[in-house]
């Protein structure tokens, strides 16, 4: 890293442990406090989805005006608002006593967890030299996926031994010193200028969408990430719960599990494709393939009542192949400008947490339309709710797997694939003359 004043250096690290918050609190509502949520609040499972899917579609649409926001204003002052936000969200949230104000408190955290990601990629990009810049995103993106690793196992142990209301008290408070921290240390930072010429241009937005190419890849890879993402922040711990009748901490481990095998699977994946010749189309295949089969083989155990461990294997097999953007994000530079490209890539990031925001509703609405019972405190659904959810989850995993054989390969990899293949013939071809001229002199000599 070159020399930098520490203060940006600070602010770097506080804007990745805002990150490890935002995950943090992504995942947790409702995922891992479901049951405690309904028993707590008294309330239906579609008002508890709606706590995550307001949080996702917030995220989702601020993703879509953050990058001309941090692109006009620099990141750090994007941070430093959307940081306030976050602060104030996160506090209002374990004080909230009426569905109306924990809805509001999701709202804030939404907006202002939107800015971390983008904002710190646009800060460290440029302050820190290129070579360095793709080790030092990968330690920000690793703090940040931690996050979502704590909100489950970790969370839940929080939550018996202080009650939710207290965990997320603590949560909050440690949200706020990290916020007021990033806000000072902001005020002694030399900031880039504002640049007053850029702003939101929808014709970037026509472009990417009148790319058939765009679309078939937001088709498949949109449907693949909220296929896990649901499971992983909506239903999956209450599913293991209800149908697999695991007991709490163990199926909170599993999704911890999920958390950490995703955060692992980006890189491991984008070193088997660059050993590949940056081959990126048949490892987008081959995590559809698993997403069908894991999904239809969860479908039909649902069906006849077949309890098996595999649906956790399944559901961690998943998260490995649903962390594709090392993979994706090049394909759309690829299919698009470098005008086009950054629209088009905040148009994926958005389309992911629409998906998953629309799918926690579907879950809601199931899990109250179906019968239920309540055993002291928990809430099982019925195994009808989870037939009527998991049938929606297998016919989107069909959707994802036929879209992802209309993804084209990029035009730099068929390009390398191709002048590989033209040497190897051409070594092939001289080899042969070679062996065909000794042959000759051979007879010649006899």
């Amino acid at each position: 890293m070159n020399k930098k004043p520490w203060a940006e250096i600070c602010l770097i690290v506080l804007g990745s442990l805002l990150y490890f918050m935002a995950n943090v609190q992504r995942v947790a509502v409702p995922g891992a406090m479901f049951d405690v949520l309904t028993n707590d609040l008294q309330t239906t499972a579609q008002a508890v989805t709606a706590l995550g899917s307001i949080f996702m579609y917030s995220y989702a649409l601020g993703q879509l005006v953050i990058g001309v926001l941090i692109a006009r204003f620099g990141g750090f002052r994007v941070v430093t608002v959307g940081s306030l936000m976050f602060f104030v969200g996160s506090l209002l949230f374990p004080f909230a006593q009426s569905l109306p104000f924990l809805y509001i408190s999701r709202l804030l955290i939404g907006l202002g967890s939107a800015s971390f990601y983008l904002g710190m990629i646009n800060e460290t990009r440029r302050l820190v030299p290129k070579k360095n810049f793709g080790v030092i995103l990968s330690l920000i993106l690793l703090v940040g996926y931690l996050g979502g690793i704590v909100a489950n196992a970790p969370l839940v142990i929080c939550i018996h031994e202080l009650g939710w209301r207290d965990s997320f008290l603590w949560t909050g408070v440690l949200t706020a010193v990290l916020a007021c921290l990033f806000v000072l240390i902001d005020k002694t930072v030399k900031h880039v200028e504002i640049d007053k010429t850029v702003h939101m241009d929808f014709e970037l937005f026509k472009k990417t969408f009148s790319n058939k190419k765009n679309l078939n890849l937001y088709a498949f890879a949109c449907f693949n990430y909220g296929l896990y993402y649901v499971i992983q922040t909506v239903i999956g711990k209450k599913f293991l719960e209800d149908f697999c009748l695991m007991p709490v901490m163990k199926a909170a481990t599993i999704l911890s599990l999920m958390g950490f095998m995703y955060a692992i699977a980006g890189s491991v994946i984008a070193f088997i494709s660059k050993a590949f010749l940056n081959r990126r189309t048949i490892f987008l295949r081959i995590s559809s393939l698993n997403t069908i089969i894991v999904f239809g083989l969860i479908l039909f155990c649902v069906c006849f009542n077949v309890k098996t461990p595999l649906i956790a294997v399944g559901f961690c097999t998943i998260s490995f192949g649903a962390s594709l953007s090392p993979l994706l994000v090049p394909l759309l530079h690829d299919y698009n400008g470098s005008k086009v490209a950054n629209t088009a890539v905040s148009v994926m990031t958005c389309g992911f947490y629409i998906v998953v925001a629309l799918l926690g509703s579907v879950v809601g609405f199931c899990l109250d339309y179906f019968s239920h019972l309540r055993i002291e405190s928990s809430y099982i659904a019925h195994n009808s709710a989870y037939i009527a959810i998991f049938s929606v989850l297998f016919l989107l995993a069909i959707v994802s797997f036929v879209s992802v054989f209309r993804i084209e390969e990029s035009k730099k990899t068929l390009r390398l694939i191709e002048h590989i293949q033209y040497i190897k013939e051409r070594e092939a071809s001289e080899e042969e003359h070679w062996h065909d001229e000794y042959e000759h002199d051979l007879y010649t000599n006899i």
